[in-house]
């Protein structure tokens, strides 16, 4: 087998596992969507979370507390690798669904993760 094609079939891999990610909070479910963010400001992975079904967040309130606590239960689980989710400002220019929730870890956290990984740290 080709470099290139075991590189195709692990990226193909990878995107099926992560699109097929979900997440249940509360009586929301959604599907969790990982890329990488360009936009100089916001550089580094971001991550949104895609209601499924009849998820509907219309109430900015609700939205927020969602938010929210999805935001902290992702900053909880990640503390150990010394990365946290920040909530993305922008979610609304990214998509035309009102309901998305946007999130990003900013490159540089993923920098002093290396770094201390090949410190032995």
């Amino acid at each position: 087998m080709k470099k290139t094609e075991l590189h195709d079939m692990v990226l193909e891999t990878m995107h099926e596992y992560i699109t097929e990610a979900e997440l249940s909070t509360g009586d929301n479910t959604f599907t969790i969507k990982v890329a990488v963010n360009k936009n100089p400001t916001k550089e580094g992975i971001k991550i949104q979370l895609i209601p499924k079904g009849g998820t509907i967040l219309n109430d900015p309130d609700e939205k927020n507390n969602v938010s929210e606590k999805v935001q902290s239960a992702m900053n909880n689980a990640l503390d150990k690798y010394g990365l946290q989710v920040n909530i993305d400002p922008d979610i609304k220019q990214a998509t035309d669904n009102p309901n998305v929730l946007g999130y990003y870890i900013p490159i540089t956290q993923f920098k002093n993760l290396i770094t201390k990984a090949l410190q032995g740290k």
